[in-house]
């Protein structure tokens, strides 16, 4: 059965000039959602300065997706749609190994993505991989930005700042 990841009744939307991407400390029940109040809870930041509604659809904790032996994968927190650009999200609040788990995560999402929908119907695909402890991009990244280049042909941006 195919799988939607476009569910409307778990969709959230904003058209604030700066919102934030949240997903509650683990073991975490609960989808990532959007907070427009207290950025202190914020891990990955939107910077949308034209005011553009944008939606966010949960996909972590709400979208299952199954390795096939049966047991869930571990699969991205959201996907940020706007004018006909998406883009996938991982939220990391860690400091080791979050860099190689989220850039596995964002490739089977969208993987299972391109399995399910047309990819190519989207004017602009790209992922961000949000750290709220390790904000800032370094050198070193390299190699993991390229791997996800290579597996799913898209940019991965390790950042917190997501540009719409």
């Amino acid at each position: 059965m195919p799988i939607n990841f476009f569910d409307e009744n778990a969709k959230t939307g904003s058209s604030n000039v700066r919102f934030g991407l949240c997903d509650d400390p683990p073991p975490s029940i609960n989808p990532a959602y959007i907070d427009e109040n207290d950025d202190t809870k914020w891990i990955g930041i939107v910077n949308n300065p034209v005011k553009k509604s944008i939606d966010f659809y949960p996909v972590d904790n709400c979208i299952p997706i199954y390795k096939p032996d049966g047991n869930l994968e571990r699969r991205c927190d959201g996907m940020l749609l706007c004018d006909n650009n998406l883009s996938f999200i991982e939220l990391k609040r860690r400091e080791n190994k979050w860099l190689g788990d989220g850039r596995k995560q964002l490739t089977i999402t969208i993987q299972n993505f391109q399995n399910n929908h047309d990819i190519k119907a989207f004017s602009k695909v790209d992922a961000y991989l949000c750290n709220s402890i390790r904000p800032i991009f370094k050198e070193n990244y390299i190699i993991e930005i390229q791997k996800f280049k290579d597996d799913t042909g898209f940019v991965l941006n390790v950042q917190q700042n997501i540009h719409i």
